[in-house]
């Protein structure tokens, strides 16, 4: 009897990066930027590495946060408005 190993790769759709925001005061924080892979099914078919995307979302204490058009948000604690520095 003969077994063939069979291997299936997954992977992932989503990921998140830790990238700063500042506030107009000055106040620097780490926040998670959402990222996407751009093209999931080709890059793990042809064994590629992954192209990863930001999305305009970040998350912080386990919510999910839109970017405004600008890349600024309200902390939903402090309601301070903070710019994402590198997407």
């Amino acid at each position: 009897m003969r077994i063939i190993k069979m291997e299936t790769r997954m992977s992932k759709r989503h990921i998140l990066k830790e990238v700063n925001a500042k506030s107009m005061c000055g106040m620097e924080i780490v926040v998670e930027q959402i990222y996407e892979n751009i093209d999931e099914k080709s890059f793990v078919e042809a064994g590629i590495e992954q192209n990863w995307l930001p999305l305009s979302k970040i998350v912080i204490s386990d919510k999910v946060i839109n970017l405004d058009q600008d890349n600024t948000f309200a902390h939903p604690r402090t309601g301070k408005v903070f710019k994402v520095l590198n997407s």
